[in-house]
């Protein structure tokens, strides 16, 4: 059995479904269990949901490392959200809603697409 400790709490083990390179730093993707758990019981588009997350731009995704806050991307235009943080060039994505209507946590950043 792996008894490997992972940074994020919320990760049991990597789940790494996309890397990519900002400025030489490279970062992963990582869906949490119960991200993606709720994924595939709202049915809803792995691709897009990176794809909001890549849309905030290299600036504001660099400005949220190690911000020790979770983020919520509303794509209006696609009817869902997603919650995720950053930490040490992990982005872990914590959950994804099937609306863009959603109340936002105090301390939580809100980024309407």
């Amino acid at each position: 059995m792996n008894t490997k400790k992972y940074k994020n709490k919320r990760v049991r083990k990597p789940n790494i479904v996309d890397t990519f390179t900002i400025n030489g730093q490279k970062f992963n993707i990582q869906l949490t269990n119960h991200g993606g758990r709720r994924l595939k019981d709202r049915h809803i588009d792995l691709f897009l949901v990176i794809s909001a997350i890549l849309s905030l731009g290299e600036k504001k995704l660099l400005s949220y490392v190690n911000a020790n806050k979770d983020i919520m991307i509303i794509d209006k235009e696609h009817n869902f959200s997603v919650v995720f943080t950053i930490s040490d060039n992990i982005i872990y994505i914590i959950t994804v809603i099937k609306k863009a209507d959603v109340h936002v946590k105090t301390g939580t950043i809100a980024v309407n697409l």
